[in-house]
């Protein structure tokens, strides 16, 4: 299970640092509509999210514990981009329910290693 989340996460923050304005497309957000900030913005939560992925994958402990927080985290970032409207709320709730993965495989794995 720990496997399977750090690729995933591997995957995703590969995806947003390589390419923020084909992954954003994916979640509903047009390619005009992304400044080069926001681009910014999601190569830095890329790299973060692929970093982490890695090194999870590695077996890295300290990575894996990392993983629950940063995605709780992300959840309210993304809650509050619902709620604000920041983006399209497609946007919102897929990144959500990326983030809500990755948070069910971290929490399904704690309560196996108990």
């Amino acid at each position: 299970m720990r496997r399977v989340e750090a690729f995933i996460a591997l995957v995703v923050g590969v995806a947003a640092t390589a390419s923020p304005r084909r992954l954003l497309r994916v979640f509903g957000i047009a390619r005009p509509e992304v400044t080069g900030a926001a681009a910014l913005g999601w190569r830095l939560f890329g790299v973060r999210t692929a970093a982490i992925g890695a090194a999870a994958l590695r077996g890295d402990g300290r990575a894996q514990a990392a993983i629950l927080p940063i995605q709780v985290a992300d959840q309210a970032v993304f809650a509050h981009a619902l709620r604000s409207r920041a983006v399209p709320p497609r946007a919102a709730v897929m990144a959500m329910a990326t983030s809500g993965v990755l948070i069910a495989l971290d929490v399904a794995a704690r309560r196996a290693e108990r």
